[in-house]
């Protein structure tokens, strides 16, 4: 059986989720939820819609500096996949998501999407981007 992926590009004010199986292994936007700016809640959130869509494993975007060290918002991503390790009992991996959220933003622009809903879409595209680069990573 196929088993379902949640990619997520997670933001304090918005978090961006893909959705995909291991057999197709195409990556899908699927939503943007709000960030609520705490671990936690938005950690819940995320296990309650990994839940709803029977997710196996949940992939998380992980931002470094351009120079490959790790940030403040690494750190803080970190707790994040952890509270949602512990939240979901389920598999949580990372995956570097350098420049992901500038690829979406070209793929909109070329796309001609209004400014308005560019922010909604940019997240979830981003998300896809995550998860489509972990599922093309060599096994």
């Amino acid at each position: 059986m196929a088993k379902r992926l949640l990619g997520i590009d997670y933001g304090r004010k918005r978090i961006g989720l893909a959705i995909a199986d291991d057999t197709v292994r195409v990556a899908t936007p699927h939503s943007t939820i709000l960030g609520r700016n705490d671990i936690t809640r938005d950690a819940r959130a995320i296990a309650d819609v990994g839940a709803k869509e029977q997710i196996a494993e949940f992939v998380v975007g992980l931002p470094f500096t351009a120079d490959g060290e790790e940030s403040d918002q690494t750190a803080h991503i970190r707790g994040f996949v952890d509270e949602l390790a512990r939240l979901s009992g389920k598999p949580v991996h990372v995956q570097d998501e350098h420049l992901t959220s500038v690829a979406a933003e070209e793929v909109l622009r070329q796309a001609a999407v209004t400014r308005r809903k560019k922010k909604a879409l940019t997240d979830r595209i981003a998300a896809q981007k995550i998860l489509q680069a972990w599922l093309d990573r060599p096994a």
